[in-house]
Parts: C-alpha cells; sequence; structure tokens
C-alpha cells in the first residue's frame, strides 16, 4: 500500500500534474511514500490510474463464385490497424526505481494476415 506524504498534502502537489502524462513520469512520485513497517498505508482504492487504450481492427472479404460447386474467399485483416502504442501497466511499487514508470507496451504494433479459402 502506498501512503500519501505530508509535504505533498501540505503543498498541495498533485498526483497527475500537466508535466507526469509520459511513460518515463506517469505520475507525480514525490507526492507518495513508503508507509512505516507493519501499517497501511493512507490511498485509496484507484487512486492511480494507467493509460487508455485504442485500437483499430479492419477486415476486408469478397467471394467469387468460379464455378457453380467451386467458390474462393478472399480475406485480408489488420489489428491495430492506425499502428497506435498501447502503454502497458504502471509500476506501483515505491521501493523500486521503476516507480511511476510504464516499461511496456500493451498491444503489438500493427498486424496484417490474408486469407484464401476454396469451397467446392
Amino acid at each position: 500500500m502506498l501512503k500519501t506524504t505530508d509535504a505533498s498534502v501540505g503543498s498541495g502537489r498533485a498526483v497527475f500534474d500537466a508535466n507526469s502524462r509520459t511513460a518515463d513520469r506517469w505520475f507525480n512520485t514525490a507526492a507518495f511514500a513508503t508507509p512505516a513497517a507493519f501499517t497501511f498505508g493512507n490511498v485509496g482504492r484507484n487512486t492511480i490510474y494507467g493509460p487508455g487504450r485504442q485500437t483499430l481492427d479492419l477486415a476486408l472479404q469478397r467471394e467469387f463464385a468460379m464455378t457453380e460447386t467451386v467458390k474462393v474467399q478472399v480475406r485480408a485483416e489488420a489489428f491495430n490497424a492506425l499502428n497506435h502504442t498501447n502503454l502497458g501497466t504502471l509500476n506501483r511499487f515505491v521501493n523500486t526505481p521503476q516507480f511511476g514508470t510504464i516499461t511496456e507496451a500493451a498491444t503489438p504494433g500493427r498486424e496484417i494476415q490474408l486469407g484464401l479459402r476454396v469451397s467446392f
């Protein structure tokens, strides 16, 4: 559990300030401190939240009749078609150097797959 520092409460430091929305510094880490041993912190649930996700998946398909009984279907699919970087879960453990950073991507980059189906 985290604990807000007395300095952050008294000086009015915000957890999310204007300069903290990068992967290297997602929130103001100076607003938190490790609680005393064998005690719980005073931070409420969902005080810290991570980035949202934006993906666009597309699929196009076309079916052609070669003869009366044979049909060919061509399909193209694109996952994360706009190639938007979706940041992963933020590091929320106070005693680590990565506290307040995001070190991974939640989704892979653009993926395209093609398919061909013959029905007879």
